[in-house]
């Protein structure tokens, strides 16, 4: 077939598969055509005549065929090309096309094996399932799957690697994991920024370009910069950071050898921009680089301080806006840990009015839905600080700080 006649049938039977007719649910008899000339704008120019000769040429070979009717002008120009319900089969197969019901079965049947093999670790897989229950509801008012490209066996990879993502429990090279996983490198960064946003949707994560992070699947091992007044007892050795001048940072593996956390003053503070986090003077506080939204390693490293230093009071110090916010909030929701903020209230603002930037739109939104957030917290007395004072005045001078700004000393 050649692309006039793959582009005619592909049009009438996407017409078809987004019918009332195809759920069966039509009491009326429908027909699916097209106008040849919305189709191709150039058929009825009079300089393409070689044009107008092989789209007719095209569709009467289909004619012929009895995959459609076609309709014509008085001077034998090609109105439209109707669809032949009784040639579906035919229609399908001369475009390599998978039924839309036949592909919809193997999805569904997918999702089942998909469930029955991962029913022990439900829980963790609830981004998963929150996901196909959507998408079942989706297929019911035949509506198109999401994240699904026409490919069963690229769907079946993608539903592959959330699944390895959400179960994964240890630091994971992004390259290892797709070899173990798909016996090539690069298929996981091909299927990544559909992974990122499927997760981001249903799950809950802080933000979609952290997703893969969050899950400890990296490109490089994550280190974690602390500095301040502590004592790490490492392995077999003992380190007063209290004495050191600088920060210092502990990959992956060194986390594994760190068997206590010595809080010697009654604070720690995690810091969310590299800059900050240097110029900061620690005094008698512990503090840690956060680094944007905590991914999996630091989010057990905190819960691995809480643990031993549940007593000292923990903040958060980050830029005064939403994006700030959001990283307080999701610190507090996903570690359990009672932060507050330091150094991100009105009083900072108001000192800083002429450094602010002016708030965006989405700022804006995105504000206000955390304000909305605090007050059904503050309600239901589960907040653990109520800084809408911030919000409100941030909304109604319409300006957001960048941490950098503030003097820490």
């Amino acid at each position: 077939m050649n692309q006039i006649q793959v582009k005619v049938l592909q049009h009438l039977l996407d017409l078809y598969e987004k019918s009332k007719t195809f759920l069966e649910i039509n009491k009326v008899s429908q027909s699916f055509s097209v106008p040849v000339g919305r189709l191709f704008p150039r058929y009825k120019d009079d300089s393409e005549y070689d044009l107008f000769c092989h789209v007719n040429e095209s569709l009467e070979e289909l004619e012929s065929l009895s995959f459609v009717f076609l309709e014509r002008e008085k001077n034998g120009t090609l109105k439209k090309a109707v669809l032949n319900q009784e040639k579906l089969d035919e229609c399908y197969k001369a475009l390599g096309r998978t039924p839309r019901k036949e592909e919809q079965a193997r999805i569904a049947e997918f999702w089942d094996e998909l469930c029955l093999e991962c029913r022990k670790i439900e829980g963790r897989l609830q981004p998963l399932w929150d996901y196909i229950e959507a998408q079942k509801e989706r297929m019911a008012g035949n509506k198109n799957i999401e994240y699904y490209e026409q490919d069963l066996e690229d769907y079946r990879d993608l539903l592959k690697l959330a699944t390895a993502a959400l179960t994964n429990e240890q630091e994971t090279f992004i390259r290892t994991l797709s070899i173990q996983l798909f016996a090539d490198s690069k298929r996981l960064e091909q299927l990544a920024p559909r992974l990122k946003t499927l997760l981001f949707r249903y799950g809950e994560y802080g933000d979609k370009d952290s997703v893969l992070e969050e899950c400890g699947i990296v490109q490089t091992p994550t280190y974690v910069m602390m500095k301040g007044n502590a004592r790490l007892h490492l392995g077999t050795q003992k380190i007063d950071l209290s004495q050191l001048e600088g920060d210092l940072a502990l990959s992956t593996s060194s986390l594994k050898e760190l068997r206590q956390v010595e809080v010697l003053g009654e604070r720690i503070v995690t810091i969310e921009n590299l800059t900050t986090f240097h110029e900061f003077p620690s005094g008698s506080d512990f503090v840690v680089y956060l680094g944007g939204f905590h991914n999996k390693v630091k989010r057990e490293f905190l819960l691995f301080l809480y643990k031993q230093n549940s007593h000292v009071e923990y903040r958060h110090f980050g830029d005064i806006d939403a994006g700030g916010f959001y990283i307080l909030e999701h610190l507090k929701r996903k570690t359990g840990i009672p932060f507050m903020s330091l150094l991100m209230d009105r009083k900072v603002l108001e000192e800083y009015q002429e450094s602010t930037l002016p708030l965006t739109a989405n700022d804006r939104r995105r504000l206000q839905a955390l304000y909305d957030e605090l007050t059904r917290q503050v309600a239901e007395r589960t907040a653990v600080e109520d800084y809408r004072d911030t919000l409100a005045y941030m909304l109604e001078q319409g300006g957001k700080l960048e941490q950098e700004v503030v003097n820490c000393h």
